[in-house]
């Protein structure tokens, strides 16, 4: 019976359907530690992620937990959003309640109806780990064509594509001269992950493209540039500043992590800091930003500094599509570009916002049929055209 009880309770806070006293009251007994194995157990069940017994001990998990109704309250209060589905933050710390913070989007549909309606459509893939190196001397690579190990040798500077699908730069000793610039480019439905020369990490996103020195020891500063969407784990060198160069702005780094987004149809350039500081300027205007702050340059070209949640920007490192109170071109921009299909909208477009996340290796009519079960939108497909509808 005490089983059932706490099974019941814990599903109905993880549905939001618990008053703010009783969900109170439900964090208290999880802090309490009473019950604990049989807690970890549940919350296994509910969210099918494994969990380590000394989370429900961590600090920094009873945090979480004390700040958790606060996160509920402003995601449950945002006006116009429709919940679309759990999506699972997976970190080393608070495995175990990402269903619980999550709450206001805990909602899951079934897909039978889309799909029965789209089974003659054909299949429309998602988009794989894939990317174009063009070389210095205009030598270009498919980099899922060729085999892992070793695929270029310039003037000491050993490029090569490891087996987890990354591309890796070792400068010998004895490289020398201007090794020449370097572009790594994604089409829509491909993404790529690169070691840059100086060991700064670089995920770059579909319909993007990264250009950069094949050697960076010739230079002041460390300077690529970037259209579409990058996130950056930059190597500390403190005498060597790295500078992103974006349509109509810079952003200059000693050593920190990033995401930028320069995607030309996109309203604003976008750069969002996770660690450490950058400071971005356009013309006249600089901007300081410290983690968890974004910079936006409008297309007027005005810059303005907000505070973001950065779990949604940089969801597509790990492989998810997350919105966060997004419009309906925001998200059709993301699927357009990751399942490489062409949108068209007919009729009037909604004004709902979308929340939720799923993972973008799902087949498009997944991600598709639950947003037509939050009733704002309905879709249809024609060979790799997709039509939203009212």
């Amino acid at each position: 019976m005490e089983k059932k009880v706490l099974q019941y309770t814990l599903r109905q806070y993880i549905h939001g359907e618990l008053n703010e006293e009783n969900s109170r009251a439900f964090l208290s007994y999880i802090k309490s530690g009473r019950d604990r194995i049989l807690l970890q157990e549940l919350i296994q069940e509910a969210l099918d992620d494994p969990i380590d017994q000394y989370l429900l001990e961590d600090p920094e998990l009873l945090a979480v937990l004390d700040n958790s109704w606060e996160q509920l309250h402003i995601q449950i209060n945002k006006p116009k959003t429709k919940p679309l589905w759990p999506w699972k933050r997976i970190t080393a710390v608070a495995a175990s309640v990402v269903g619980i913070i999550f709450i206001g989007w805990w909602l899951l549909y079934g897909t039978d109806s889309f799909l029965s309606q789209q089974s003659t459509q054909g299949t429309i893939s998602p988009g794989r780990q894939s990317a174009t190196l063009t070389l210095a001397n205009g030598r270009q690579i498919h980099l899922q064509e060729i085999l892992d190990g070793q695929i270029a040798n310039e003037m000491g500077i050993k490029v090569s594509k490891s087996t987890d699908g990354q591309l890796i730069y070792e400068v010998g000793k004895n490289a020398g001269g201007d090794a020449g610039q370097h572009i790594l480019s994604t089409t829509k439905g491909e993404t790529y992950r690169i070691k840059l020369p100086d060991g700064t990490q670089v995920w770059l996103n579909a319909a993007s493209a990264l250009k950069y020195p094949a050697r960076f020891a010739l230079q002041g500063k460390r300077t690529v540039e970037l259209t579409g969407e990058a996130y950056f784990e930059v190597a500390k060198d403190a005498q060597h500043p790295f500078i992103v160069q974006t349509v109509g702005q810079q952003i200059e780094v000693l050593g920190t992590h990033f995401n930028v987004n320069s995607y030309s149809d996109e309203s604003a350039v976008r750069t969002t800091l996770l660690e450490g500081r950058v400071e971005v300027s356009s013309l006249d205007q600089k901007l300081q930003l410290l983690p968890g702050q974004q910079a936006s340059l409008s297309t007027n070209g005005m810059l303005k500094l907000q505070q973001v949640d950065t779990a949604p920007i940089i969801a597509w490192t790990n492989h998810e599509f997350m919105f966060d109170g997004d419009d309906i071109e925001s998200v059709m921009r993301k699927i357009e570009r990751w399942y490489n299909v062409d949108v068209i909208y007919q009729g009037k477009k909604t004004t709902e916002k979308f929340g939720g996340g799923i993972s973008r290796f799902d087949d498009v009519t997944q991600v598709l049929s639950l947003l037509e079960k939050t009733g704002a939108v309905h879709f249809r497909i024609e060979g790799k055209v997709l039509y939203v509808l009212p």
